[in-house]
């Protein structure tokens, strides 16, 4: 070889031992640098081939996901799935919570008294008798939130059902990141109703549900976790939210096998109810269009008032000035849930005519005169605005001697009442006569 020459034996030698003498943590550091200075390539190669990247002001960032280098969209996404599938890995099955009861039951704490309690040094005996995956349950700390008897033991049946629930909370959890598509800790609509759709077959109570009514029952479900989940109407539920909210306890209940009628019938997530609702829907669209004039919802109750119609597709979404299955899906919860401060909230947003902080006297004249009329041609007579209006005022408590406001409202816990008394004639009618049980008939409409 010419001395000239460059001696590659050896420098492929050097190179290999070079790679050889460098830690792991050393060489995934160079791989992940190599792989963060491709996708910086590909984005710069993207910008420069993009003319309109020429025009627009270097203040200009792009927000969207569906903007962002594609590639490097979907290794995160990917990795995170894996991470969350590894995360269920180590949630407790069936068969670790049997073994778990068991050592519970025999490692029972003296004295002898018939009851089921273990003081700390079982529990720590317990523990070191369980898989490791099992033993982050027997903490001191967690010992210690349980009521103690004078021998310093624990309820096994309380210890176990605590664990129980934290199994399935940690399980819930994990289902709903996975719809997480953005990976932000929060669910958009289309997340939800992907994650309600693929729930439908897993629940005994939906079994007999028509497939053909798969779409409407997962839009009818997922606009009660919008409703109360996000007044806000920022169009996204966070996980944390749906996972203390009691609307998810209210879905899961379709898991058990029996459940009875009653019980059906009070859970907005049954079949039943869903039905309900979609047939109603049905029963006031007459030109059958698959929308709701103002005619059409003021059939929904006798009582409505024409300007309360009138308000509610003033504030909230329409098409061509008529209302969809969603939208008449909100009016629903707000009427069934007045209580709530979310209800109070929609309700506010119609009261308030001049969008100011608070409501006066001529805004709830404004609203119970028609109630008054209403009543008139039932001939039902005798109500007074002012005595009403003083009434009102009353019952809300203002901070204000001469308004009312949203806070007032939420705070006074009568603002269900005051909303029907403005809005609503028949419940006026039959709050006014309370004492004496005097119902109001009405048969003009089929009450829904």
């Amino acid at each position: 070889m010419s001395k000239k020459g460059i001696d590659w034996v050896s420098t492929l030698k050097k190179f290999v031992d070079s790679k050889q003498q460098r830690t792991a943590q050393e060489i995934d550091d160079e791989t992940d640098q190599l792989f963060l200075d491709y996708i910086e390539q590909a984005r710069k190669k993207e910008q420069e081939e993009d003319p309109s990247y020429k025009k627009i002001p270097k203040f200009f960032q792009k927000a969207s996901v569906t903007n962002e280098n594609q590639l490097s969209f979907r290794v995160r996404q990917e990795a995170r799935t894996r991470f969350l599938n590894h995360k269920t890995g180590e949630i407790l099955d069936k068969e670790d919570l049997e073994k778990l009861w068991t050592e519970l039951k025999n490692n029972i704490s003296p004295p002898d008294d018939k009851k089921e309690r273990i003081n700390y040094n079982s529990f720590l005996t317990i523990a070191s008798l369980l898989p490791i995956k099992c033993r982050h349950f027997f903490s001191a700390s967690t010992f210690l939130k349980f009521d103690r008897d004078e021998y310093g033991r624990i309820d096994i049946v309380a210890f176990f059902h605590s664990i129980v629930r934290k199994v399935n909370l940690f399980q819930t959890r994990i289902q709903i990141s996975l719809y997480d598509s953005i990976g932000n800790g929060y669910l958009r609509e289309k997340d939800l109703e992907n994650y309600i759709f693929e729930l439908i077959p897993t629940f005994p109570q939906l079994e007999k549900l028509d497939q053909n009514f798969y779409p409407f029952y997962v839009i009818t479900a997922v606009r009660k976790f919008f409703f109360f989940l996000d007044s806000k109407r920022t169009g996204r539920i966070y996980i944390k939210d749906m996972l203390t909210s009691p609307i998810l306890a209210e879905l899961y209940e379709l898991r058990q096998e029996k459940l009875t009628l009653e019980e059906l019938g009070q859970n907005w997530f049954s079949k039943q109810s869903a039905l309900k609702v979609y047939e109603r829907y049905l029963k006031l669209d007459n030109d059958h269009n698959g929308l709701l004039s103002k005619q059409e919802l003021s059939k929904y109750s006798w009582g409505l008032t024409d300007i309360f119609i009138d308000r509610v597709f003033e504030e909230y979404q329409t098409f061509e000035g008529e209302m969809d299955y969603k939208t008449f899906l909100d009016f629903v919860l707000a009427m069934e849930n007045k209580k709530s401060q979310q209800a109070i909230q929609y309700f506010w947003r119609i009261l308030n005519v001049y969008h100011k902080p608070a409501i006066d006297s001529f805004v709830i004249n404004m609203f119970f005169r028609p109630i008054i009329q209403k009543l008139e041609h039932k001939d039902k007579f005798g109500f007074n605005v002012e005595d009403v209006k003083d009434e009102i005022f009353d019952m809300a408590k203002p901070a204000m001697s001469t308004a009312i406001t949203l806070t007032d409202l939420q705070n006074c816990g009568q603002g269900d009442i005051i909303i029907s008394m403005l809005i609503d004639a028949k419940a006026f009618y039959e709050y006014d006569q309370r004492e004496s049980g005097q119902l109001l008939e009405v048969d003009d409409y089929e009450e829904f």
